[in-house]
């Protein structure tokens, strides 16, 4: 990756504050990644004491050459823009470079939180942070003339009114598999091929011919643009452009790498509609600027919703999940799994517990996301400190839901133990030990399955007068090898004092 560095001008304030400004290097991650890192940035400098960010460098890639190049952020974004929006909320920019390796991954999921932890509270609008932050990131591509021309020839001279991400990119597909699937099971439809996309657009928009603007990473396609512009085309009646087919008619040979990998977003925003996945944070991104900057978001349809037509976006680009993304309201119950965990992780322990417990009551053929929302629920009863009876009453009827599943069985035995109450959890944790871990599933814990359910079980069995049973269960812990090195002592020690039970000592 190719490091350059050019004088900015502009002055950012420097202050006498410590040292332990928040910050990081740079974010490898897409823009759009890139820019809710940054907004991370700004909202954790505003939850500490020290109120001070030293801003990172912007990483850019360009598809067509393959380059990656780290460049100061004065370079990508008006930073002048971004220091009156930072000294509107009190927080204070420090004139220093950037230092360190790759991060801000911890400040990307601290932002990500926050837009779909205000929407889901219907607190995502306009005065917001996230939107005035949104405003003030204004980059450099925005006005450059190539840029300009290049929306010109696509809206105008060619007349495209919709532009259509498409994620059909060979580590897409990897990243489904192996993330998005596991956690969403059969909800969603995230694996596509160029041809099953314009299936759906046609569905949605049947009438004469149409051209679109494919957005991807056209190095990274699994087919090659030229069979896919045949294949839509001859079946579906869809011309196709791509950036690098309409790069030739005006890059000039000094065109900034920087602009041309900015463009495709700002053509986004332009366009009359755009079609993309709930689960790329271009697209969620496409339509939060377009709300931040006007108020409303109109025409933004997805393609993993389920169906054989686009769906419409509702969500002003918050959420990842699909049913969140189209839903009329966030109060729809089918999605109180999806929205529960959101509150939760947002720190809003009791409407996560009222969404989830909401889910469990909607019912419907996904079990397992009957369950997971019922054991959510009661693992919230218990954080919360609801009665003690009421804690294991929720895990009783979660673990009812679905047999193959031990995590809300642990849970109880757990929680049991912690109120004294060792028959119960002897029993909960006996029980859980007769569920093998699941082959495949939704938010499984492993570590439950490994070895702490069999842990409970031995410290249930010695509270309740069983020092057998405890000290099986902590010989197997020993020789199984997936107990973590920080709890063995313990171990060893519960299964010493088994012995010396057993021995009458």
């Amino acid at each position: 990756m190719t490091d350059f560095r050019e004088k900015a001008s502009f002055v950012i304030r420097d202050t006498d504050r410590p040292d332990q400004a928040h910050g990081y290097s740079y974010n490898r991650g897409g823009i759009s990644n890139q820019k809710i890192a940054l907004l991370g940035l700004f909202l954790k400098a505003m939850a500490s004491e020290n109120r001070c960010v030293v801003l990172p460098d912007i990483v850019i890639f360009d598809q067509i050459t393959f380059v990656h190049k780290r460049v100061p952020i004065a370079t990508a974004f008006d930073v002048a823009r971004l220091r009156d929006f930072a000294e509107s909320i009190g927080v204070t920019i420090l004139d220093r470079d950037p230092a360190g390796d790759e991060g801000g991954w911890e400040y990307f999921h601290h932002g990500d939180s926050h837009i779909a932890g205000t929407a889901a509270a219907g607190e995502l609008d306009r005065d917001g942070v996230a939107a005035r932050f949104l405003r003030a990131l204004v980059p450099s591509a925005r006005t450059a003339p190539d840029v300009a021309r290049l929306r010109d020839i696509v809206l105008d001279e060619r007349g495209i009114t919709h532009v259509v991400q498409m994620r059909i990119e060979r580590d897409w597909e990897f990243h489904v598999r192996t993330r998005v699937d596991p956690e969403v099971g059969f909800n969603e439809d995230n694996l596509h091929t160029a041809e099953s996309i314009a299936r759906k657009f046609r569905a949605t928009h049947p009438d004469g011919a149409a051209k679109i603007y494919v957005v991807c990473d056209e190095a990274a396609l699994v087919d090659g643009k030229d069979r896919i512009r045949h294949s839509l085309r001859e079946h579906f009646d869809i011309e196709a452009f791509w950036k690098s087919d309409l790069l030739p008619r005006f890059q000039s040979d000094d065109a900034n790498l920087l602009e041309l990998s900015l463009a495709d977003f700002e053509i986004a925003l332009a366009a009359r509609a755009f079609v993309g996945t709930s689960r790329s944070t271009f697209s969620g991104m496409a339509a939060l600027e377009r709300f931040a900057q006007t108020g409303s978001v109109e025409n933004h349809s997805l393609y993993n919703a389920l169906g054989p037509t686009l769906a419409v976006r509702r969500d002003r680009g918050a959420f990842r999940s699909a049913r969140l993304a189209t839903a009329g309201t966030v109060a729809d119950p089918s999605c109180g799994y999806e929205l529960g965990l959101i509150l939760e992780a947002a720190g809003r322990l009791r409407p996560a517990h009222d969404r989830y417990l909401a889910r469990g009551a909607f019912g419907g053929p996904d079990r397992e996301e009957v369950y997971l929302a019922l054991y959510r629920a009661a693992c919230l009863k218990a954080a919360l400190g609801d009665e003690p009876q009421a804690v294991l009453d929720a895990f009783a009827r979660a673990a009812g839901i679905c047999a193959s599943r031990a995590e809300a069985l642990h849970a109880a035995a757990r929680h049991a133990r912690t109120q004294g109450r060792h028959e119960e959890a002897y029993g909960f944790a006996a029980r859980g030990l007769g569920i093998g871990p699941p082959a495949e599933g939704r938010a499984v814990e492993a570590w439950i399955h490994d070895w702490a359910l069999l842990d409970e079980y031995a410290v249930a069995a010695s509270w309740t007068g069983r020092p057998a049973d405890t000290l099986r269960a902590c010989l197997q812990l020993l020789t199984e090898g997936k107990l973590p090195a920080e709890h063995r002592e313990r171990i060893v020690a519960n299964a010493k004092f088994a012995i010396d039970r057993i021995a009458g000592l």
